[in-house]
């Protein structure tokens, strides 16, 4: 395995699922981490956020995409055990530090949370998202807003010659196609929103979550070289998602399943 990691820790939306249908894909909420030589980059904080081991050799940067609650639930349980002089830096690329940490904590306190969990925990730092930028040189990520209910941000991140994309949680359309190939294209691994399937998406426009069907089409107009599938419902059990991969063998797409560790 090289220096360039992609772990799903957790790949089930909305709410988690831990029942014996849902043990092949996982059952955790969305939480994502890319590790390279100098950073280990966390991608929002669901139930699979507890599950993240950090290293006090690594810059760790947790990217929240939106402040839905499958998507930032998992934030204190982390025994953060390891985390030693060092400190963890949270930001959002469409809200600024002030806000991130404003709905966070509010989240994390009274009548929410039993303790104010910001308050005493003192190992983050909130940090805007061109700051981050602006402190990490050599840190290439870009974001690009996506459509769902409040604000979301998709994020891209190139090392060297290899590029990877996140877009969780977007009600995909033709009114963004063109700025999203934009964003995308060139890239080695993207994770699309699969929450539906297209018959189930008449029911949920407005919802703010894309089709598999849609990732399929979109997957052939791009240059990528894995395209895979996340934030599966909750209702989706490994049988019909174990389905759904065998109609797409041999092709580039495939469905995230949970503590599964890949290059890019």
């Amino acid at each position: 395995m090289g220096y360039k990691m992609i772990i799903n820790h957790g790949v089930r939306g909305s709410v988690p699922n831990s029942s014996p249908h849902t043990l092949k894909y996982g059952g955790n909420t969305p939480c994502l981490e890319l590790k390279t030589k100098k950073f280990q980059l966390i991608f929002d904080c669901g139930s699979g956020f507890s599950k993240v081991n950090f290293s006090n050799n690594l810059e760790t940067i947790i990217f929240i995409s939106h402040f839905h609650h499958d998507h930032i639930q998992g934030l204190p349980f982390n025994n953060f055990e390891k985390v030693k002089n060092k400190k963890i830096l949270i930001t959002s690329a469409h809200s600024n530090k002030d806000i991130v940490y404003a709905n966070l904590s509010k989240y994390y306190s009274s009548p929410y949370f039993p303790v104010d969990f910001l308050e005493i925990s003192n190992i983050f730092e909130f940090v805007d998202f061109n700051d981050v930028i602006s402190r990490f040189g050599d840190l290439k990520i870009n974001s690009i807003d996506l459509n769902h209910p409040g604000n979301c941000s998709g994020y891209s991140v190139t090392i060297k010659d290899k590029k990877f994309c996140y877009l969780l949680d977007n009600e995909y359309d033709e009114n963004q196609k063109k700025d999203l190939i934009k964003f995308c294209n060139y890239s080695d691994t993207i994770i699309w929103d699969g929450m539906f399937l297209e018959s189930e998406l008449k029911d949920k426009k407005g919802w703010g979550h894309s089709s598999i069907e849609q990732g399929m089409i979109f997957a052939k107009e791009i240059d990528v070289k894995n395209f895979i599938i996340s934030h599966h419902s909750p209702s989706r059990y490994d049988e019909e998602i174990d389905k759904l991969q065998n109609s797409f063998v041999g092709t580039n797409i495939k469905f995230a399943s949970e503590n599964e560790i890949s290059e890019f």
